[in-house]
């Protein structure tokens, strides 16, 4: 593992794996702490740096409610598109939502596709700006007892762990997701005639990865909203001070795949290669050589490893923006750690779902006793997928059967009908 100092590196392990401390260190436990990288992320979204969405610049004249369905294209692909009508300035959409998008079904429906436009493009430099201020902020503090420390005072060394075990490691996941077509979109501009896709998952996507001491691997998406899979998790009021400005909602997008959700959750993300980030010796390099802003030789570092990652040479707005959100993001978390505002973070963080109209409404009128049959239904197909025995076409239709089953059929009352039993693999 590498370091911004020496010593930093006596506080993790020793050559043969076993860990120890030669002074204090506070582990932060991820569980805990990872709201806080996702509310970052989330108003990263809302810099004014950060170029504004064609469809946020445009009146939207078609209908893509809920309801609606993807449109095939002659490429083969699908997506729902979004039709591009005149210019409108950001200010008087923000004002005016209605006359932005007048056929929107619901002001809520509205407001959800506005910020799934606001989370489209720009994954790659977020998630790397988020991460290498993490390692600038955690891991390159080192213990000093008052006694020896100039200003007097006790100097903490901080690091981030999962329950008993420390996080050894941590970067980004390139990879693609599993993601329906009309949860994607296109775009058409009626007035020149330009047609353009958004944001393919299945071409590119990232997301954090943090790995244990004992090898337990962790997962942070906080990329999904654009498709329309709307896990949140609230950062209001713990998490949104130092720097931050107001927020819009006291929730932010975040996948954090732990434990139980490895266990019971389908994949949905497939991994294609990882970068660490921690590991990385040029990016040691770039932050031990900062103080509170990079250098021309720090930037330089940042900005290859976004492109080693992305596969591709970044635009200059992309390097524009993770430098910038580096800068942001190491004074929000440095602020958090020195008032030790993370001591008052919730061990079990909040989690909601936003789901469009009438997507949970069966749920919400499922007796209790056909909820907690459903659960059990529902991890084990779960399971199946995740082992490979299955893949997703079958465990949509396993989910489809259970619609189809009797009351006494779900309950394990009677047995099902041949017509009714739930998909195998063939």
């Amino acid at each position: 593992m590498w370091y911004v100092q020496h010593d930093c590196s006596q506080a993790d392990a020793t050559a043969n794996g076993e860990w120890f401390q030669p002074g204090k260190t506070d582990r932060i436990d991820l569980k805990s702490f990872y709201p806080l990288l996702a509310v970052l992320m989330d108003f990263q979204r809302c810099d004014p740096l950060r170029p504004t969405h064609p469809a946020l610049r445009h009146q939207i004249i078609n209908s893509p409610n809920p309801s609606e369905g993807s449109c095939s294209f002659p490429d083969g692909s699908k997506a729902r598109l979004i039709l591009l009508g005149d210019e409108m300035p950001i200010e008087r959409v923000l004002l005016s939502q209605e006359d932005w998008w007048p056929t929107a079904i619901t002001p809520a429906v509205g407001q959800k596709l506005f910020q799934r436009f606001l989370s489209e493009h720009y994954l790659l430099p977020s998630i790397l700006a988020v991460l290498v201020a993490l390692m600038s902020e955690l891991y390159t503090t080192t213990y000093v007892p008052a006694s020896e420390s100039p200003t007097g005072s006790l100097q903490r060394r901080m690091r981030l762990k999962y329950h008993n075990s420390p996080i050894a490691d941590f970067g980004i996941v390139k990879g693609w997701a599993d993601v329906e077509s009309q949860d994607t979109f296109a775009y058409y501009s009626v007035k020149d005639g330009t047609f353009f896709k958004g944001q393919d998952p299945t071409e590119e996507h990232y997301w954090m990865y943090f790995t244990t001491a004992a090898g337990e691997d962790f997962i942070l998406d906080c990329g999904m909203f654009v498709y329309n899979l709307c896990i949140m998790v609230e950062v209001e009021p713990h998490y949104t001070r130092h720097h931050l400005p107001p927020m819009t909602s006291k929730y932010a997008p975040a996948y954090f795949q732990d434990r139980e959700h490895k266990r019971n959750a389908p994949n949905i993300q497939h991994e294609k290669e990882r970068f660490s980030v921690l590991r990385d010796p040029r990016l040691m390099e770039a932050v031990s050589g900062s103080v509170r802003s990079f250098d021309r030789y720090g930037v330089t570092r940042v900005c290859a490893f976004m492109e080693r990652v992305a596969g591709r040479k970044c635009t200059k707005i992309e390097k524009d923006l993770v430098m910038h959100w580096i800068t942001d993001s190491c004074g929000v978390i440095r602020g958090n750690l020195e008032r030790q505002e993370h001591l008052n973070f919730p061990a079990e963080p909040t989690v909601g779902f936003q789901p469009d109209p009438g997507e949970m409404d069966d749920r919400d009128k499922m007796p209790p006793d056909e909820n907690e049959a459903w659960l059990k239904y529902m991890r084990k197909w779960n399971r199946k997928q995740r082992k490979g025995e299955i893949d997703r076409v079958q465990l949509a239709e396993a989910f489809r059967a259970w619609g189809l089953k009797s009351r006494e059929e779900k309950l394990g009352l009677v047995k099902e009908k041949t017509a009714k039993k739930t998909p195998s693999r063939k």
